[in-house]
């Protein structure tokens, strides 16, 4: 029972990455997927997760990270 959630998140990725191409050398772009949040299971922490955000945004000028998916090792509905 996955298609739903995963057709949103390929949704988001090609907005992104449209969005990148139309705004290039403007506007830098990152699609960031979290994946799964620390809930009851061994997941991601908000923590972890803002580590990565912080990451993307330290790089230097005319380096972008398009793309970033965080997931944890644990994470069983990555499909």
């Amino acid at each position: 029972m996955q298609a739903p959630y995963c057709a949103s998140k390929f949704g988001v990725v090609g907005f992104t990455r449209a969005i990148a191409v139309e705004l290039r050398g403007r506007v830098g772009v990152t699609c960031l997927l979290p994946g799964g949040m620390a809930t009851d299971a061994q997941l991601n922490s908000p923590g972890d997760v803002a580590a990565a955000v912080v990451f993307a945004l330290a790089q230097p000028k005319g380096c972008e990270v398009r793309e970033l998916l965080i997931t944890p090792s644990l994470e069983s509905s990555w499909p």
